[in-house]
């Protein structure tokens, strides 16, 4: 299901980073984690977002997956909260995981600026801190995995001029405001379309990757513009909302962009959609904890990593797509069959 292509492509990225972990020299955009060594096993802590939609819990099924098993023998334990986006709660819970004396700490950030105390004194009270996918507005943490979430909306919008070279009118739906996800992937499109200058941007939502604020959004669009000629969505999750709405008011459904939720696929499939998707890389949660690892070692580590991006359209769709799961499935990730059919088989 596209792994080879996603660890190959993850090993390009960051070969030349990984010769350097095991060595003494620190070289150019590395860390020096030599003031972290400690014995194993060691007590990690995620400040996490919570499971608030599929890529969410599939996300923390990798992390889990890591420290559970993959690295079992080098944690005594994992210790996970959820803010479920409130930046005010994270904080409180980064307070808290250094109180309770974790050895590694993990932060999925909920904003950019709110965080930045808190990963500050984390730093500063001896805890190594990995960010996990959105960033925070300082360069005090030991290191940064994320994919160019930029580069991801200059994709889409680069694939969705070529197929209206024409020019048309489209709409946007991103994920969530506040978040460096969502506002970098929406940097990149503006970036991407601005090569296409007869597509126009006639409505922008932020709907969360909800398939139900996606719908609404949608709803509301379709009824303001008789003519829309494509939906560049952040996610399978809101172009699938998108489809529903396109379906409930009897509308062709345009060139559509996604990711890689089996439950978009499925309706792709099934309406025969013209699409890109492109993975959101949560497997990158794993890569944290491989990180972890080597930063609790004293090794030292890059003090940015870019996660691959992997993307596909229509004519693989049926590489990818597993109808013997469920909808909340992602296609391209790193977890074992076992647990694969574990979570989500149907």
């Amino acid at each position: 299901m596209g792994k080879r292509l996603l660890v190959l492509s993850f090993i390009a990225v960051v070969a030349w980073g990984c010769t350097a972990w095991g060595a003494d020299t620190v070289l150019p955009g590395m860390t020096d984690t030599s003031a972290y060594t400690t014995a194993a096993p060691w007590l990690a802590g995620r400040a996490g977002l919570g499971d608030t939609n599929a890529w969410m819990t599939m996300f923390g099924l990798h992390f889990r997956y890591a420290i559970e098993v993959k690295y079992k023998d080098f944690f005594s334990g994992f210790r996970v909260s959820s803010c479920f986006w409130n930046p005010v709660q994270q904080i409180s819970d980064i307070e808290t995981l250094v109180a309770q004396g974790v050895d590694i700490l993990f932060v999925d950030p909920a904003a950019e600026a709110p965080l930045v105390g808190a990963v500050e004194e984390a730093m500063e009270a001896g805890v190594p801190v990995i960010l996990a996918s959105t960033g925070v507005n300082t360069d005090k943490y030991v290191s940064w995995v994320s994919r160019d979430n930029t580069k991801a909306g200059f994709l889409y919008a680069d694939w969705m001029g070529k197929k209206l070279s024409n020019g048309g009118k489209i709409v946007v739906l991103m994920g969530m405001a506040g978040s460096s996800y969502a506002e970098d992937v929406y940097r990149g499109v503006q970036q991407g379309l601005a090569a296409y200058p007869n597509i126009q941007i006639v409505g922008m939502a932020y709907c969360d990757w909800s398939p139900v604020k996606a719908k609404e959004a949608m709803a509301a669009f379709l009824q303001a513009n008789p003519q829309i000629d494509g939906v560049l969505a952040d996610g399978g999750q809101m172009a699938y909302g998108a489809v529903e709405a396109l379906l409930d008011a009897g509308r062709p459904i345009p060139p559509m962009t996604a990711d890689d939720w089996n439950g978009w696929l499925r309706i792709a499939k099934q309406h025969n959609i013209v699409f890109v998707a492109e993975s959101g890389g949560c497997p990158l949660a794993m890569t944290c904890v491989d990180l972890a690892v080597q930063v609790l070692q004293g090794k030292p580590v890059p003090k940015i990593v870019e996660y691959p991006i992997v993307s596909f359209e229509q004519d693989e769709l049926d590489k990818y797509y597993r109808p013997d799961l469920s909808d909340q499935y992602f296609a391209i990730n790193e977890l074992p069959e076992d647990w694969i059919k574990q979570y989500y088989g149907k």
